[in-house]
């Protein structure tokens, strides 16, 4: 069943911060912390079906805010910040088809963008920022 808490464990310190409550109950969805703030998209309802949604927790404020609705209703997704935006690719569908949809989201203009799609339909994928593990380049 779909909750509405998230939480975060700094590594260094081995412990868990409880966030205020999201606004919508969600389970599958794709987090990602950047530039101090949390974000948390799609995922699956209650009734099982994936979500439009998107939430946003200033860490600083630990207040919520509701983003413009994801161009595509999407759980299980891989989402990566690049630059100053911030990028959603592949997951499912309410079919529980894998997507191969890739939209965009522009912090400073409040809107998503949608882009090229991925070759293939994917699910359960992961991305990273070029260059950003362990500040090693590949």
């Amino acid at each position: 069943m779909p909750i509405p808490e998230m939480a975060l464990s700094s590594v260094k310190s081995l412990y868990w911060e409880e966030f205020p409550s999201m606004g919508s109950a969600r389970v599958y969805c794709t987090p990602v912390l950047w530039a101090g703030r949390l974000y948390v998209l799609g995922g699956c309802s209650e009734s099982g079906l994936p979500l439009d949604s998107a939430e946003m927790l200033d860490l600083e404020s630990q207040r919520w805010c509701q983003l413009p609705p994801l161009p595509t209703a999407r759980a299980g997704a891989s989402a990566v910040a690049v630059g100053d935006q911030l990028m959603i690719m592949g997951g499912m569908d309410d079919q529980q088809s894998p997507l191969a949809s890739v939209e965009v989201y522009h912090p400073d203009e409040g809107k998503w963008e949608r882009k090229t799609g991925l070759g293939q339909p994917s699910m359960g994928i992961t991305a990273v920022e070029k260059g950003k593990i362990r500040g090693s380049s590949f």
